[in-house]
């Protein structure tokens, strides 16, 4: 467990690629609109609990894959942001369901690892548009 936490949290840290669309202030705060590359994400989902609840389920999860609890035992380092969802039912009200994603490094991007844990996922995903304070 050791080693998982060294190799995630004390690994290189790869910044998720972008680039920055626009520049802004609105009442006193300055922000970037910025266009995030897609890729391969690891990703975990958690229904049926609070959102700190899924995220302190989630998280670990993600971050022992980083760290090696992988098919190839290869600490991977990081990248940020980590981003994560919580998406609304068809009411409109915000259901239990939390999904985390963890984009791959660039030199893993192409072959990742495969999770040694069922509930983490590899997944592509498209860019994004995001804004940053």
């Amino acid at each position: 467990m050791l080693g998982v936490i060294k190799n995630s949290l004390f690994g290189s840290v790869e910044t998720w690629p972008w680039q920055v669309l626009s520049k802004g202030d609105k009442e006193e705060v300055s922000y970037e609109e910025r266009a995030c590359e897609g890729g391969k994400f690891a990703t975990v989902e958690v229904t049926d609990k609070p959102v700190d609840e899924a995220l302190r389920e989630a998280m670990p999860k993600v971050v022992k894959y980083v760290g090696g609890t992988n098919d190839k035992g290869i600490g991977m380092g990081m990248t940020v942001p980590i981003s994560f969802a919580v998406f609304p039912g068809e009411d409109g009200s915000l259901q239990k369901k939390l999904k985390v994603w963890f984009r791959i490094p660039n030199q893993f991007q192409s072959n990742p690892p495969v999770p040694s844990d069922d509930s983490v996922k590899i997944e592509e995903r498209e860019g994004i548009t995001v804004y940053s304070t």
